[in-house]
């Protein structure tokens, strides 16, 4: 706009109304030379004022002095401001005058102020152009921009009446025009305390609320919230005026009055809503110390809907450490109404925000409670539990490593420990007792069971100590029940999964006393390759130690699962290699000290049938030799310190038989013949120099040879030449046929129901036979074992009916007996090994329950 009003009016009114007021007389030269340059800037060069100041002053070179009488001469006209237009007009002429240097003092400022505030009606009316609006603003963007009294008066005047909404229209109108001039922006000028006029920010500070609040930052903070939510749609509000002036100061003033910054939040949350503007940089005012008063404050209220759309609004880049409180806040929030404000839309519009986070680092150790609440086995909302899981899973990107995250607590990078989840964060999940079955269900595949692996697997060493034999049994169960159901789940999590449960239960149960479990815990091998050693690992500590006294139950199992260790070609159970070449001369001394019965007796029969075995397989299966060479070993090693007596004269009548046999290899031959002999010398020379047995020895060892006779002979005999009829009475050799045709029970030709009922009439009689005699006993066993593991003969198949036969009579001869808890446990181990099909484990339990009953 030009300095020179080139307004005829204007011009007129001054040249009408002021010159002829003017008083020349007692004016100073500096004075005049003043007076002069303001006729000049008003155009008033043809007045006779001007022509006089010419010719008084000259050529002189004076300074001009714009003195107050000389100020009071120009502006003093308050007759003009009855009429508005005039008064607008007047007022519009000063332009030229200001931007040159010729300021209004204190008093003549007050008058124009006061014509201002009962005129602003007229101002933002349709009386007056927009051009002479325009310049009015523009004389007042000047007056407080400039080093004049005006300064203050004039922006105090502008700031208050824009921020009163008493009257609505005028203020809006005023924040437009200070928007639009930048009048309230950037700086003004007051004196100081030694009255210099002195230039000052627009900033919330104390100077500030001195300058125009009355040192109060209450009346400040009446008035901010006042205007905050306050704007005409599509049109700025008052808070672009004061956006350019939030401080640091301000943020002071709110982090030591909280009361204020939770009013704040109110008053933010009703801008949202009202004007759609966020106000994010009034929201996230810090301190200079770097304090967030309005983000830590919500940890002082009770939350509503408002208080969730409000923090999602916070700067990301706050630390942790004063926002931790606040996302409790919303915990809290979420947690109420029995978790439905999960499906409010405050939750899914600004509450997922908060959620939206990138590492495990950004979430407070303390929310994962908000997970296991939110995504139990008790939650049926499917899309909560999906959103939650995919939420944390930031807790389980180290799963592969089996690292617990790296969390926040009270805003500082937190090491999350298995130990301070369990006892700080989830309270033993109940206690254990409780907790823990409710997860069992959903299995591996369920991320509350990864993330519970992971915390149990951290406090591994320390778990034991922790909880109740009750709670034990409860954590055992838990850890099987998710081992096996990894086997449902994606490769990366089976494999990784089956490897906690296995470190877990061999550390926490490394010292258990029930075998049950050792056995149980060994077969978890069978889910994952890479575990296999550690499972064997455990169970070789367990079954050959040395520090461990030897139990009925300890033996019965070595030689229960040299079955498994046979038929796996050595794979499986390689513990029991480490029992057949250490164990042998401590099961002898147990023998000597513990044994009076026939245990002995089976033990070494069925290693002779091992060892049979193996010398004659080992022509095809070359793992045989030297699982046959381990047997040979072990035997000799039992029989070298093992008491003569302890062994029964069958048996030791089958031993010799067979070391003098054909079947036997020479290497064998050469380990056992030594052991043997003795035992031989003690139950048939009754000289040790003799060596010539006399006929009734002969035919008693011939006899003897002929009970034990092998395949070959056994093969010569058709079951089907033996009558299985009602009247027939229960021999030995009928026995060893019902042995030979279930053995091979595909090609017998008799029916499951004629050797099921002749066994059910002679069930006595049977009993008493295995009794007196053990090789018959461990022959039955074994042939009634391997037909219920036959998956020829399991439920639904061709066989069943031979299946079933076995079942129950394995169960009638076996339960109660020396060897019941030895198979009891493998069947168990392979009824959960997952190797079987689904009715034949089911069948595997069902003799396990009656074995148990």
């Amino acid at each position: 706009m030009d300095d020179n009003l080139n307004n005829a009016s204007a011009s007129a009114l001054f040249n009408d109304r002021l010159l002829p007021k003017l008083d020349l007389s007692d004016l100073e030269t500096a004075e005049q030379q003043a007076l002069l340059q303001v006729l000049q800037l008003m155009n008033a060069e043809d007045s006779p004022s001007y022509l006089e100041l010419k010719e008084n002053l000259g050529n002189q070179a004076v300074t001009p002095d714009f003195s107050a009488a000389l100020s009071q001469q120009i502006y003093q006209h308050p007759e003009i401001y009855a009429d508005e237009a005039q008064g607008f007009d007047w007022v519009a002429s000063w332009l030229p005058l200001l931007k040159n240097g010729f300021f209004p003092d204190e008093q003549h400022t007050e008058k124009l102020l006061e014509f201002l505030y009962f005129g602003l009606a007229f101002l933002q009316s349709e009386k007056i152009s927009e051009e002479r609006q325009a310049q009015v603003f523009e004389v007042l963007s000047v007056l407080i921009h400039s080093q004049s009294e005006a300064s203050l008066l004039v922006a105090r005047f502008l700031l208050h009446r824009a921020f009163d909404l008493r009257d609505y229209q005028t203020s809006h109108f005023l924040v437009q025009q200070c928007l639009s001039f930048k009048l309230l922006a950037e700086t003004y000028f007051a004196k100081d305390e030694n009255e210099v006029l002195q230039e000052f920010p627009f900033r919330l500070n104390a100077i500030f609320v001195e300058h125009f609040y009355k040192g109060s930052w209450e009346l400040l903070l009446e008035s901010m919230h006042q205007v905050l939510p306050v704007s005409i749609p599509g049109k700025p509000g008052a808070f672009e005026v004061l956006k350019p002036w939030l401080s640091e100061e301000l943020a002071s003033f709110y982090a030591a009055n909280e009361d204020w910054a939770i009013h704040a939040h109110q008053r933010l949350v009703e801008r949202v809503l009202f004007t759609e503007d966020e106000s994010l940089e009034y929201l996230n005012l810090h301190t200079a110390a770097g304090k967030y008063p309005l983000i830590t404050a919500f940890a002082e209220k009770e939350w509503d809907e408002s208080d969730v759309l409000l923090f999602s609004l916070k700067d990301k880049n706050i630390p942790l450490a004063q926002t931790e409180a606040g996302f409790y806040k919303l915990q809290d929030w979420l947690l109420a109404n029995k978790g439905t404000n999960f499906n409010r839309e405050a939750f899914d519009n600004y509450g997922k925000a908060v959620f939206a986070v990138n590492s495990a680092r950004e979430l407070p150790v303390k929310s994962i409670s908000l997970w296991f609440e939110m995504c139990n086995a008790a939650q049926k909302n499917l899309r909560q539990k999906a959103y939650f899981n995919e939420v944390f899973s930031h807790l389980l990107t180290d799963w592969q490593a089996k690292k617990l995250p790296v969390m926040s607590k009270d805003g500082n990078a937190f090491q999350v420990t298995g130990m301070y989840v369990l006892t700080h964060v989830l309270g033993e999940l109940t206690s254990l007792k409780d907790g823990l079955p409710a997860y069992q269900a959903s299995g591996l595949a369920d991320p509350l069971n990864q993330f519970l692996l992971l915390c149990l697997y951290d406090f591994r060493s320390n778990l034991k100590e922790q909880i109740s034999e009750e709670r034990n049994a409860v954590l055992y169960d838990y850890l099987i029940s998710i081992a096996y159901s990894a086997r449902e789940t994606k490769p990366y999590l089976r494999e990784t999964g089956v490897q906690l449960c296995v470190e877990i239960l061999t550390t926490v149960y490394r010292h258990t006393q029930t075998f049950a479990q050792v056995n149980e815990i060994a077969s978890l091998k069978n889910l994952q390759s890479s575990v296999v050693a550690q499972c064997e690992d455990f169970a070789k500590f367990h079954y050959v130690n040395e520090k461990t006294d030897l139990t009925p139950q300890i033996i019965q199992n070595w030689y229960l699962f040299l079955n498994e260790y046979y038929y796996s070609l050595g794979k499986e159970f390689l513990w029991v290699d480490a029992v057949l070449k250490s164990q042998g001369a401590r099961l002898a001394a147990y023998f000597n000290a513990e044994e009076k019965g026939s245990f002995p007796d089976e033990i070494l029969y069925r290693l002779y049938k091992f060892l049979k075995m193996c010398s004659k397989g080992s022509d095809s299966y070359s793992e045989l030799g030297s699982i046959g060479s381990a047997i040979a070993t072990h035997i000799s090693h039992v029989l070298h310190d093992l008491k003569p007596e302890k062994l029964s004269k069958n048996v030791v009548t089958i031993l010799y038989d067979y070391i003098n046999g054909p079947e036997i290899n020479a290497f064998h031959q050469m380990q056992l013949e030594n052991e043997i002999l003795p035992f031989y010398a003690y139950y048939f020379q009754k000289e040790k120099t003799t060596k010539t047995l006399s006929e009734e020895e002969d035919a008693a060892i011939e006899e003897e040879r002929i009970d034990d006779d092998g395949e070959e002979e056994e093969a010569a005999i058709e079951p089907a030449a033996i009558a299985f009829d009602s009247e027939a009475p229960l021999s030995k050799e009928i026995l060893e046929q019902v042995i030979i045709g279930l053995s091979n029970y595909q090609n017998s030709g008799i029916a499951s129901s004629v050797y099921q009922t002749f066994l059910a009439k002679n069930e006595a009689e049977l009993k008493a036979l295995l009794e007196e005699d053990t090789a018959l006993k461990m022959n039955m066993h074994q042939v009634l074992y391997l037909l219920i593991i036959d998956l020829e003969a399991a439920p639904g198949s061709t066989y069943e009916a031979y299946g079933n036969l076995g079942r129950s009579l394995f169960v009638t001869l076996v339960k109660g007996s020396s060897m019941a808890l030895s198979y009891t446990q493998g069947l168990e181990m392979m009824a959960a090994s997952g190797a079987y099909p689904e009715k034949l484990t089911q069948a595997l339990q069902h003799v396990v329950t009656d074995l148990n009953a």
